[in-house]
């Protein structure tokens, strides 16, 4: 055996009317996952509907979703303890339990499965459904837990043999997860690299440890790597977004702004709206914003800033709990002298962090962007004493990630030029990001 797909079942024939194999229902925040998980069913050769791919832009979300999953054979709910607070998620659980109770006798059921991220089940509305739980595998479906949900969408349990031949895949893909964070921390990128590029199994039947390898890379500045990385990613699963969009990452965060914009510019035409990718497309113009200002392009450089702004609005509108496009939406209006609107909007993140703080019982995220958030935000509300202690706290824990530290060290230069920050202030932010301000 080559690789796990072969373990996979092929999807059921789809009769007259249906036209999706697996309708993807998730919460913005689990995108990334999600998107692991689409591209995983699609290289297994599944046809999958996930909105930020085959949404029409102008037409009825509501309607949109709803004639989609009329015309799916199975469903896969995405969950995680951010799902409860999202009312279109549990518009879709409502509409796919009712497909499936109103398909369970017919000659083609509607088959559901549940898939929790962080061991957080849905409330009673799913009691008696099939869970699978993906809690140690944070960055994508993997393993026996991924067979048993492709078997799960033929409405069958995998064989025990199955089981035990996919278990070998399991237990390399762990190791080789936890053997590339470990490589990070100790700044062993040529071996990420060089680890990626071989035939090895493990990244050659698997986008999502393909794409960790490549993000590791681009946390840790090694941008020329990654783009390298990316590319070959592209190659081995042409039809996988996750590789894309890290490509258009890498690019960006190596200056090769043009290429960056046409990357991720093909993405956006292509109808990917996610946030994932309007969140790394707004950062590339705010870079040629930054360009075109250097070059003396005063029309030009505000163009590109605004086009940016309204990029990260556009995710922050969709999905008004995503902090991420909800900062930099604040930042960029800041940046283009609309306070009053950039005070707004920081202030709406910041409502967002304290509602997901609450929920963690006030200890810090582990993700180091969304913990940098919070004091950007406090920066844009004029709160610098605790923007700075927040800043300093995430900086120590997250000191291996050199390219990420420098991008924020990138976007506080920017607002420094902009916010009436005290000078005690200034300095130390100067100090703790070796700025010159």
């Amino acid at each position: 055996m080559k690789s796990w797909t072969e373990l996979c079942p092929p999807p059921r024939p789809r009769p007259q009317g249906i036209e999706w194999d697996v309708f993807i229902s998730y919460r913005s925040l689990d995108r990334v996952w999600a998107t692991a998980l689409h591209d995983m069913l699609t290289l297994c050769g599944y046809r999958v509907f996930m909105d930020q791919f085959a949404l029409v832009a102008g037409q009825g979300l509501a309607s949109q979703l709803g004639a989609n999953l009329a015309r799916s054979a199975s469903g896969v709910i995405v969950w995680s303890q951010r799902s409860a607070d999202s009312q279109w998620v549990w518009n879709e659980v409502d509409s796919m339990s009712a497909r499936r109770n109103n398909l369970a006798h017919s000659d083609f059921p509607f088959f559901l499965l549940v898939a929790t991220l962080d061991g957080v089940l849905p409330p009673a509305l799913m009691d008696g459904q099939i869970y699978l739980d993906f809690t140690e595998y944070p960055d994508g479906p993997m393993g026996a837990e991924l067979v048993r949900l492709i078997f799960g969408l033929q409405g069958s349990p995998p064989s025990p043999e199955a089981v035990a031949r996919i278990v070998e895949f399991e237990d390399s893909t762990r190791e080789e997860l936890a053997r590339i964070r470990a490589r990070a921390r100790v700044n062993s990128f040529d071996q990420i690299l060089k680890s990626a590029q071989s035939d090895d199994s493990t990244y050659s039947t698997t986008s999502t440890v393909f794409c960790v390898a490549i993000d590791q890379l681009i946390r840790g500045g090694k941008h020329n790597e990654a783009i390298e990385a990316a590319k070959l990613g592209r190659e081995r699963f042409p039809k996988a977004t996750r590789p894309r969009q890290l490509l258009g990452l890498a690019l960006r965060r190596a200056g090769r702004l043009d290429e960056a914009a046409e990357q991720l510019g093909l993405l956006y035409e292509d109808g990917h709206r996610d946030n994932e990718t309007l969140g790394i497309f707004a950062a590339v113009w705010a870079d040629l914003w930054a360009q075109r200002k250097g070059n003396g392009q005063s029309n030009g450089a505000r163009d590109a800033l605004e086009f940016s702004r309204n990029l990260y609005e556009e995710g922050f509108r969709a999905d008004p709990s995503n902090t991420y496009t909800g900062i930099n939406a604040a930042s960029k209006s800041a940046l283009l002298g609309e306070r009053e609107k950039a005070g707004k909007l920081a202030q709406k993140v910041l409502d967002q962090l304290d509602a997901a703080k609450e929920k963690r019982s006030g200890k810090p995220s582990s993700d180091y962007w969304e913990r940098v958030t919070e004091p950007e935000a406090l920066m844009i509300t004029g709160q610098w004493e605790r923007a700075i202690e927040l800043f300093h706290s995430a900086r120590i824990a997250h000191q291996h990630e050199a390219g990420s530290i420098r991008s924020t060290a990138t976007q506080v230069e920017r607002l420094l030029g902009v916010l009436d920050a005290p000078e005690e202030a200034r300095v130390r932010l100067a100090q703790e990001f070796d700025l010159q301000v």
